[in-house]
């Protein structure tokens, strides 16, 4: 069988392209712009049997019923907050997300905003003297992938690191990084960097009572993760920040990014040239693995 592929996200680099098409005799359907609704997504995929979706399109059920071309989706992306996996589970779609290709320039990004932050290149100076990251007291909510790779360099700038996590690591533990309950390390730390699962509340009203005056929050995972209400009541204090990017989603964007003492990217901090090849490589990967165990089958 010769499969009809949809590339929906244009971050994928033309080299994989290239090495996608070597799978079909059938030319790709490759979007330009990023789908603004389901009808957009749906008009995208058209009668694609293979699709590879951005982070930001949402796979729902009305869009697999709508589809019903699709035998295979690929998201170009780790966080599946816009996946309807049980929708994919019950129409027997196989699924893959990529791993591991963006948490180390994502973590480089963050240090170099909080450089800027507190050294006052930019906008803003965090205090009116400038200031080292070494010592600076920083907790990290979440250590998977990326809370591990922003730990690494926290340790290395010789900061005074701890974690909060669900599952506490003592292998991380050895290295110096030092575990503490959430609201002790929320009123402890200078600096708080969010690298939660992605849509998961981790900061809600109690959460920010805990926070000192004059602190700093990084967020760093994807979606919705602070109570919107009570972030907006902790932001007027003069004296706190937040450094943040696209990985927040629109709405986040549209409400946070004006106001005073918010450091906005308009960039995804894991993006790269090196990213999105390695990317674009587990992607093919992906793809492959799909269509090698079809033929088995």
């Amino acid at each position: 069988m010769q499969y009809k592929i949809a590339v929906l996200d244009k971050r994928l680099p033309i080299e994989a392209q290239k090495q996608i098409q070597a799978l079909t005799t059938i030319p790709l359907r490759v979007s330009e712009q990023p789908s603004q609704s389901e009808q957009e997504l749906i008009e995208q995929t058209g009668d694609a049997n293979i699709v590879l979706v951005r982070p930001g399109d949402k796979i729902t059920a009305s869009y697999l019923d709508t589809c019903p071309s699709i035998k295979y989706v690929c998201l170009c992306g780790t966080s599946m907050a816009n996946i309807d996996q049980e929708a994919l589970k019950q129409r027997g779609i196989p699924f893959d997300n990529v791993v591991d290709y963006g948490d180390e320039p994502t973590a480089e990004f963050i240090f170099m905003q909080l450089t800027r932050l507190l050294r006052g290149v930019g906008p803003y100076q965090w205090r009116p003297e400038q200031h080292e990251l070494m010592g600076r007291r920083i907790g990290i909510i979440g250590l998977g992938s990326l809370g591990k790779s922003i730990a690494s360099l926290a340790l290395a700038y010789h900061m005074q690191a701890t974690y909060y996590s669900v599952h506490r690591k003592p292998d991380w533990e050895s290295k110096g990084l030092a575990y503490k309950e959430k609201q002790d390390l929320l009123s402890t730390s200078e600096i708080i960097v969010i690298g939660s699962p992605s849509n998961v509340k981790v900061l809600g009203p109690a959460e920010f009572a805990a926070i000192k005056d004059g602190s700093i929050i990084v967020q760093a995972s994807v979606g919705d993760v602070m109570d919107r209400t009570a972030f907006l009541a902790w932001i007027k204090c003069d004296g706190n920040f937040l450094v943040f990017d696209k990985v927040a989603g629109t709405d986040n964007i549209s409400a946070y990014k004006d106001l005073p003492r918010v450091l906005y990217a308009d960039t995804i901090s894991g993006d790269t040239h090196e990213t999105l090849q390695r990317l674009g490589q587990k992607v093919v990967a992906n793809v492959k693995k799909y269509l090698e165990k079809t033929e088995r089958a």
